[in-house]
């Protein structure tokens, strides 16, 4: 190369890095991320279809049911809490979102095979607004999952200023099941929901999740208000209830206040329906209050 084409390739070579220097900074181009999410409970596939749609779900429990038109076309992949691991390894998920595991060695068994998982707290009406905007976090819908949690927490709010005025409380049974007869203690999310409904769960002098009573307890306490959340096996729990020895003088069962049929998986259920499920029992507790 002759002296002159050196020098002319020197200047050439010196314009491109100043050209490349002024123009805009090119960042990468990034590549939307794929998001692929097996839900373990019923009240996570909620939040997950509140906040993104059931289109990121590819994967649920045969336990999670809402909304039915749009986990119809989602795969279940084992029952609440209970996932066939073979399942999830085809399924290639990028999170799996879990509350309860039926059995905790599957939480180490997913881990050694490389599975994501995360678990989400959500056992009190406050454990639901952050669990939602964790949810959110991890799927990658901030801004939809705020926005759901802020409603929220007003609407929680809202609900407590009002339990909060009301001077009588009637005193509410909540029947799990019949056989053996069982009922919601004092931590549980049944317990803060009654409250906030306007009741008072006589099962809150226990401090425990569930636990089993007998007949006679609940006479002893004679409840106002009797709550079956279960199926009768024949006929209705709440003839069940009705045909009991000696609760014919239990105020509820003189009042005709024992209630069955009632929507279980609002109710019974941490997540996006909270205020529903509350605004649902407060109708048979204190009709008087906005609904």
């Amino acid at each position: 190369m002759s002296r002159m084409t050196r020098y002319k390739w020197l200047i050439a070579a010196g314009c491109i890095a100043i050209c490349a220097g002024c123009s805009p900074k090119q960042e990468p181009a990034k590549e939307t991320a794929v998001v692929r999410v097996v839900s373990l409970a019923p009240s996570l596939t909620e939040m997950v279809c509140a906040i993104a749609g059931p289109e990121v779900l590819v994967g649920r429990t045969s336990a999670c049911d809402y909304p039915p038109e749009a986990v119809k076309n989602v795969p279940v992949i084992g029952g609440f809490g209970a996932p066939s691991l073979e399942t999830l390894l085809k399924l290639e998920p990028t999170v799996i979102l879990e509350t309860d595991l039926a059995d905790e060695t599957l939480g180490s068994q997913m881990d050694a095979l490389g599975l994501h998982r995360e678990p989400i707290r959500c056992r009190t009406l406050d454990d639901i607004p952050p669990a939602i905007e964790r949810v959110g976090l991890l799927i990658g819908y901030e801004p939809q999952a705020h926005k759901l949690a802020s409603e929220l927490r007003e609407g929680l709010a809202q609900l407590r200023a009002e339990s909060a005025a009301m001077t009588t409380r009637p005193r509410v049974y909540a029947e799990i099941w019949n056989d053996p007869m069982m009922t919601a203690g004092k931590t549980t999310f049944l317990s803060e929901v009654v409250s906030l409904a306007g009741g008072e769960n006589i099962g809150n002098e226990v401090e425990k999740d569930f636990f089993q009573v007998d007949p006679e307890w609940v006479l002893a306490r004679n409840p106002d208000i009797i709550f079956c959340f279960y199926m009768g096996r024949q006929g209705s729990a709440r003839d069940t209830v009705l045909k009991r020895p000696g609760w014919q003088q239990v105020k509820a069962v003189t009042n005709g206040a024992v209630y069955d049929g009632l929507e279980n998986n609002v109710i019974l259920r941490p997540g996006p329906r909270m205020l529903d499920g509350i605004r649902l029992l407060r109708q048979k507790i204190s009709p008087a209050f906005p609904k």
